[in-house]
């Protein structure tokens, strides 16, 4: 059954459209245009406008984007460098995904990877409210989403997980919860042997150094990235694997391959972290000390 929306014309002079509010029929559209022109109106919002359904938390942040007809395309820049995982691990069986937004990375993986079971965690109700308008699959044996703090879930999560990726915000930038020293730990431990974090790093870029750094003491220096010159987001890669040493000519033939597959553009994203990797392992390896 679809999540019924309260419609009405967007009052921004910036992004035009309709407005879609999870609001009751009845309510007062004077009043939640007010809230949405003061930026107070508590929960997100969508706007629809030409072919387009994008996802805010206030006016000032795009959270996720879909093409209508095409609701299973990865629209914006960062998520489909965050699929940039696939050349190291072609057929992962398991993901964990933090953070829903509008499913765009759910959907994609839940397509193109038909084998992997997929666990998804968002700790906005209204944000899983919005999973029809997004056409963001039902709950079936191999995908789910569940309402809960990820931070605490993955705490708790023992079932096997190939891929973690983590695409969890607040209004300013990457929930803090989850870009602190002990998540990376929890994340260190919930994958598998051979598992890869895949982290979005958005919001403030002055914070970007920090997290990076974390990362890279608990994956013992095990970390490349992309930057995201649209939106000013960086990609962060840990590998668990502690023999990890990307062999490029190798994983060169399986990105130009998934490439044809999947549409993205899977071999400048390997020469990229192939560019970050030399400046990232020329400095001597850290202990987790752990």
């Amino acid at each position: 059954m679809l999540t019924p929306l309260f419609a009405l014309p967007s009052p921004f002079e910036i992004e035009l459209g309709t407005v879609k509010l999870l609001e009751p029929p009845e309510s007062d559209a004077t009043a939640l245009t007010a809230q949405l022109l003061k930026g107070v109106y508590p929960k997100p919002f969508l706007i629809e406008h030409e072919g387009l359904l994008s996802l805010y938390f206030s006016l000032s942040l795009v959270q996720s984007t879909m093409q209508i007809n095409k609701p299973d395309v990865l629209d914006l820049a960062y998520t489909q460098k965050m699929m940039a995982f696939l050349p190291f691990y072609p057929r992962p069986k398991a993901l964990l995904l933090l953070g829903m937004g509008g499913g765009s990375l759910a959907k994609f993986c839940y397509r193109h990877l038909p084998r992997a079971d997929i666990t998804v965690v968002e700790i906005d109700p209204n944000v899983i409210a919005f999973r029809d308008a997004f056409q963001v699959p039902q709950d079936n044996d191999r995908f789910r989403i569940f309402c809960a703090d990820a931070a605490a879930y993955i705490r708790t999560h023992e079932a096997r997980t190939d891929i973690i990726m983590v695409d969890a915000f607040d209004g300013l930038g990457i929930a803090p919860e989850l870009s602190s020293p002990d998540f990376y730990a929890e994340a260190y431990r919930a994958l598998s042997a051979n598992g890869i974090l895949v982290m979005n790093l958005a919001g403030d870029k002055a914070g970007f150094e920090d997290p990076l750094a974390q990362l890279a003491h608990v994956f013992d220096d095990r970390v490349l990235s992309l930057k995201v010159r649209d939106g000013g987001n960086q990609i962060a890669f840990a590998f668990k694997n502690t023999d990890f040493h990307p062999q490029w000519d190798r994983l060169r033939p399986i990105a130009i391959e998934l490439e044809k597959k999947l549409g993205l553009d899977f071999a400048r994203y390997l020469q990229n972290l192939e560019k970050n990797e030399r400046r990232s392992f020329s400095l001597p390896r850290r202990s987790r000390g752990r």
